[in-house]
């Protein structure tokens, strides 16, 4: 009887080590597991960002601009952004880089804006969204020169800000001959992930490399 309990208690501690060691083996695979999804979705998001750069650089002319407001209708947000573009036509952007910083000027008739720009990315669930912020250097905010906001500095048209500092970093999506600046409304979850309720959009013709 007592050879059998000795033996029983070398089989339990037998199966408590083997428990602790695979425990701690699924802990370092969990921790190695969660680093390298560190290091692949910054990589990501640093591939994103040179590519926004890289394909930004050059000269932009204004072509239009869009409205998507929740609180009217289709017809009066596209009334109100042919009024906006009619202000915006002669509006160009200019992204260069000198010394290793990135800067932007852009001008609108007698209004000249110029500072430095860097591109950030806000991450809603899996998938990292990139912005654009300015660093003003000189004339007013973009925002006033891009979107030609009101006076008391609301956005146009916008019902209500998400927590980013919309006053200085804008969302941007470029191709090869296309630049989108968009001001936002809110993030909100939907049944096909994340999109953003309401906004105005700007989007500008490359017309120099």
């Amino acid at each position: 009887m007592k050879i059998v309990t000795a033996f029983g208690i070398f089989v339990l501690m037998l199966v408590g080590c083997t428990s602790v060691e695979y425990q701690k083996m699924q802990a370092e695979r969990d921790q190695l597991l969660k680093n390298y999804e560190d290091v692949r979705q910054e990589h990501d998001e640093l591939a994103l960002k040179d590519d926004l750069i890289n394909a930004l650089l050059g000269k932009w002319k204004f072509l239009n601009l869009d409205i998507e407001a929740i609180d009217v209708s289709e017809e009066v947000a596209a009334t109100k952004a042919a009024l906006y573009a009619l202000e915006l036509k002669n509006l160009t952007l200019e992204f260069f880089e000198k010394k290793g910083i990135y800067n932007y000027r852009g001008k609108n008739g007698n209004t000249d804006v110029f500072g430095q720009f860097a591109i950030t990315t806000v991450r809603y669930g899996d998938e990292p969204f990139p912005f654009i912020r300015f660093i003003r250097r000189s004339g007013p905010e973009m925002r006033q020169l891009l979107f030609a906001a009101s006076s008391d500095g609301k956005p146009l048209g916008l019902p209500g800000a998400s927590g980013l500092d919309t006053a200085k970093a804008i969302s941007i999506s470029v191709t090869a001959d296309r630049l989108y600046l968009t001001m936002h409304g809110k993030m909100q979850l939907s049944p096909n992930g994340w999109v953003q309720s309401g906004g105005v959009r700007c989007y500008l013709e490359k017309v120099e490399e």
